[in-house]
C-alpha cells in the first residue's frame, strides 16, 4: 500500500497555532480552559495543578528538580506543551534566567471552576419538548450514512457540483485540498485526494476539520470563535438535544456544516 502523505494534525495543535492574543481570548471561558487541560499529558496536568495558586514566576531550574533524571524527556514535553498553548508564559529576569508563570486568564478561570464549577451556555432540552430522540445506534448509522455520502461525492468529482447537499463553505474546503481542476475542465481527485481515501475515517475527519478551521477567515469567520464553539460542543451530552435558538449566526452555519459530515443531527421539536 502506498504511503499516505496527507497528515491530520491534532486539534490542539491548531489551537496552539493561533496568535497569542486570540489564544488568550479562548481562555475567557472556563470550559475552554478545562478542554485544554484535559488534552495535556499527565505530567503537564500535574504542573498546572501545582502552579494553580502560585502567583510568582517559578524558576525553570526549580521545576526541573521536581522530576527524576530518568523523566527529563517527559518534563521537557510537558513544559513545551504548556508553553505552546500559553498556559505557561516564559519570563526572564535581569540575569536572563528563565522562569514560568501561569497565564493570568487561564489561572483565574480554573480557580473559579474548581471552587464553584460552571454551567454550559446551553442546557439539553427536556423530552417533553423534543419528543422521541434517536438512539445512539441510530445516530451512529446516521453519521456513517452522511460520511459515505461525503466520500461518494468526493470520488465522483464530476458530479460534485450537481445537486450537492454540501454548503459552499464545505465545498471550497475539500475542493481546495483534495480536488484539482484546469480551466474548462471538471474537477478531479488530486494526488492528495487519492491519499485521503486511504486514510482511516477518524483521520479523514480530522483532516477535513483542520481544513475547515484553517479556511475560516476566508469565509469571514474568526477562527477563534469557531474553535471556541467546537470545544464547547465537546462538553455536550451525546444523544441529547439542544436548541438552535441560542446560537449565533456563525454557530448556526457551523452546525449545518457539521450536520453534513454526520457529526450533528437536526430534529423537529414539539410546538
Amino acid at each position: 500500500m502506498p504511503q499516505v502523505m496527507v497528515v491530520a494534525r491534532n486539534f490542539m495543535d491548531m489551537v496552539a497555532a493561533l496568535p497569542a492574543a486570540k489564544l488568550d481570548m479562548l481562555y475567557d471561558s472556563a470550559f475552554i480552559c478545562e478542554a485544554v487541560l484535559r488534552s495535556f499529558p499527565p505530567l503537564a496536568k500535574k504542573y498546572v495543578i501545582q502552579m494553580l495558586y502560585v502567583s510568582a514566576p517559578m524558576p525553570a531550574a526549580a521545576m526541573q528538580e521536581w522530576v527524576l533524571d530518568e523523566y527529563a524527556s517527559k518534563h521537557k514535553v510537558a513544559i513545551d506543551r504548556l508553553l505552546q498553548l500559553r498556559v505557561f508564559v516564559e519570563v526572564r529576569d535581569r540575569r536572563k534566567e528563565v522562569s514560568y508563570k501561569m497565564n493570568n486568564k487561564f489561572q483565574a478561570n480554573m480557580q473559579k471552576y474548581l471552587v464553584s464549577g460552571g454551567c454550559l451556555p446551553r442546557e439539553p432540552l427536556p423530552i417533553s419538548v423534543t419528543g422521541r430522540l434517536p438512539t445512539l445506534v441510530e445516530l451512529e448509522n446516521y453519521a456513517l450514512d452522511q460520511w459515505e455520502c461525503f466520500l461518494l461525492q468526493l470520488i465522483n468529482s464530476s458530479q460534485v457540483e450537481k445537486g450537492t447537499t454540501f454548503s459552499s463553505s464545505m465545498m471550497k474546503t475539500f475542493q481546495r485540498g483534495l480536488l484539482s481542476s484546469r480551466d474548462g475542465e471538471a474537477a478531479k481527485l488530486s494526488e492528495n485526494g487519492f491519499q485521503f481515501l486511504l486514510m482511516e475515517t477518524n483521520a479523514q475527519l480530522w483532516y477535513i476539520m483542520r481544513e475547515y478551521i484553517s479556511s475560516a477567515e476566508e469565509r469571514g469567520v474568526d477562527p477563534t470563535d469557531l474553535i471556541s464553539f467546537l470545544l464547547e460542543l465537546s462538553f455536550h451530552t451525546q444523544g441529547a438535544a439542544y436548541s438552535l435558538s441560542t446560537l449565533t449566526e456563525v454557530q448556526r452555519v457551523a452546525i449545518m456544516d457539521l450536520m453534513e459530515l454526520g457529526l450533528v443531527k437536526l430534529q423537529q421539536v414539539k410546538l
